[in-house]
């Protein structure tokens, strides 16, 4: 990699944000100042925070800290953006990665564990640096196969309820663009871990003057995946960590009302229909020539399911407790699209735009279990 490496404490590059090395908070966690290394490359800057000690950092002091990295790195981006964690009382943040690209996009990496788990500093640190010296490559624009509008030399008048009138011309070639990518892994022994990559799109040209369309889905060739690897697999591979739990059942959650000032509406989910398996299948979600994906359903079933009342998302994936689905790692892809006023969103505020959450319960015996869920929450400036 170009570029020199640059070590600095966490203070100066926020100020004051931290004061103290470490302070007590609500369910007796400690928290500490993390160890920052700021990495500039000929194409890309990265940021990496990590524990120094085996302490967890704290979420919402990274999301301040990435916050000023973001707008500090590109001060004249068409729109600024991030990922962080959103996680459960009893996991905790132990790294946290993000890659800014000279126009704007990003790619993230976020480590967590089960609160009380010793955290193994080296490991993290080396798992961090190894995933910095590798370039972020997002795919091309997904243009769509026809333009849309207006044809040469015709115009289009709209009047609105409030007697506003707007005339259109031209035509426009919509595209999807990919904003970013966002990795969350959650390391939690004995029961399991949950693993989930996911992209995140925007429509450019979308000819709509009142939304903006978002897409989070698959890469065009399927990179993404939401993945769980329940503790019997992890053990019988050796891993004395974990124990002979299998995966009872999980959830892919994609939640788009998290900002209500931005009027966010679910649009589109795939797959919307109930899946048996074990099988594979292919599906698109978006305008043509529409994102392809592969969907995986694990013996025995997905369901999908919208709730138009929250704007969200969710598809449960019901196991067969003796399959090998349910006793080794299984990945599978869905997608949804959302929307936002533009007008609201383009206020210069940052906004929530989706929380991406993957969930899973595995069970030991069938009066305990342990629940394991990891989210990120992707937010713009416009």
């Amino acid at each position: 990699m170009r570029g020199k490496v640059v070590w600095f404490v966490l203070g100066v590059l926020v100020g004051s944000l931290f004061l103290a090395s470490a302070y007590p908070t609500g369910g007796n966690v400690q928290y500490v100042t993390p160890a920052v290394q700021r990495i500039p490359g000929k194409d890309y800057t990265t940021l990496l925070l990590y524990t120094p000690n085996g302490l967890p950092l704290d979420v919402n002091e990274v999301q301040k800290t990435v916050q000023e990295f973001v707008l500090k790195s590109n001060p004249n981006a068409k729109w600024h953006a991030y990922a962080v964690p959103e996680l459960p009382k009893e996991v905790v943040l132990t790294g946290y990665g993000i890659k800014v690209t000279k126009d704007g996009r990003v790619d993230v990496l976020v480590l967590a564990t089960r609160k009380g788990v010793s955290v193994q500093v080296i490991r993290i640190k080396s798992e961090l640096t190894k995933w910095s010296t590798k370039k972020p490559e997002f795919q091309k624009d997904i243009p769509l196969a026809e333009k849309i509008g207006v044809p040469e030399g015709w115009s289009v008048k709209t009047i609105d309820s409030n007697g506003n009138v707007r005339v259109y011309t031209g035509e426009s070639e919509p595209y999807w663009h990919p904003i970013g990518v966002a990795t969350i892994h959650n390391e939690y022994p004995p029961a399991g871990n949950v693993y989930a990559r996911t992209y995140f799109y925007e429509l450019i040209n979308s000819n709509d003057p009142n939304r903006v369309y978002f897409l989070v889905a698959s890469g065009p060739n399927g990179e993404g995946i939401y993945e769980v690897d329940p503790g019997y697999g992890l053990w019988d591979n050796g891993n004395r960590n974990y124990d002979t739990y299998h995966t009872d059942t999980a959830k892919i959650i994609n939640k788009w009302g998290l900002d209500k000032s931005i009027d966010p509406l679910l649009e589109i989910i795939k797959p919307i229909n109930t899946l048996y398996g074990h099988s594979t299948t292919t599906r698109t979600i978006g305008y043509s020539p529409y994102i392809s994906f592969t969907v995986t359903i694990p013996d025995s079933k997905m369901v999908p399911i919208a709730d138009r009342s929250t704007q969200t998302s969710t598809w449960v994936l019901q196991f067969n407790s003796d399959s090998n689905d349910a006793k080794y790692s299984f990945g599978t892809m869905t997608a949804s699209e959302g929307s936002v006023d533009k007008a609201k969103f383009h206020d210069g505020n940052w906004h929530d735009i989706v929380d991406i959450t993957i969930w899973a319960r595995f069970r030991k015996h069938w009066w305990y279990h342990y629940d394991v869920s990891a989210s990120v929450k992707w937010s713009l400036k416009g």
